[in-house]
């Protein structure tokens, strides 16, 4: 439906009454809320208005009509802050359609996530299983990792010869001075 208002009142008292023909055709033009009902972390909540049963009320001043033709910003549509063309007047940007629009650049962009991680990933193993050398001590495969030497020994083996070499030196200063029971002398 659209409305034109032919008795030029000035532009104030125009966009007046205007907005209280809006308000009082509330129920017969704005479509119903529906939002969704599980957001996902990290997401803004999003839904869409359900126009159906409902019309558009547009209105617009004679003068802004004869000034700009029917095709120019002169059309206000209730619900709504700016003047419009009358093909974005009509529009409902949104509407389930738009908002099927925003679901579905969003699920490909939470896909194309996925996939980037997984790319990531595999490219991550590529390059550790081609540094992987064979432990010269125990023959098993060794993967770069901190305090590892390509090519020398494994974690395990490493870490074993550390804690045989921390013992002995524990074992040594734990013998008493002399090597013997009551230890020799020292003379001075």
């Amino acid at each position: 439906m659209a409305l034109v208002f032919a008795k030029d009142v000035g532009p104030v008292a125009v966009r007046t009454r205007m907005r209280e023909v809006g308000e009082l055709a509330r129920d017969h033009w704005r479509g119903a809320w529906d939002g969704d009902g599980h957001v996902p972390e990290g997401e803004k909540p999003d839904g869409c208005r359900d126009y159906d049963g409902k019309a558009p009320l547009l209105a617009t001043a004679l003068k802004q009509l004869a000034g700009h033709g029917p095709h120019g910003p002169v059309w206000w549509r209730c619900g709504r802050s700016v003047w419009q063309s009358l093909a974005d007047a009509l529009d409902n940007p949104d509407d389930v359609h738009a908002y099927n629009i925003r679901s579905t650049a969003r699920r490909q962009a939470r896909e194309a996530e996925l996939e980037r991680a997984r790319h990531e990933q595999e490219e991550r193993r590529r390059r550790t299983e081609a540094a992987k050398w064979v432990c010269p001590t125990c023959e098993r495969y060794a993967y770069p990792e901190a305090g590892l030497t390509p090519g020398g020994e494994c974690g395990p083996c490493l870490g074993d010869r550390r804690r045989a070499a921390a013992e002995a030196v524990q074992d040594q200063e734990d013998q008493p001075p002399g090597g013997g029971i009551f230890g020799r002398r020292r003379r001075t």
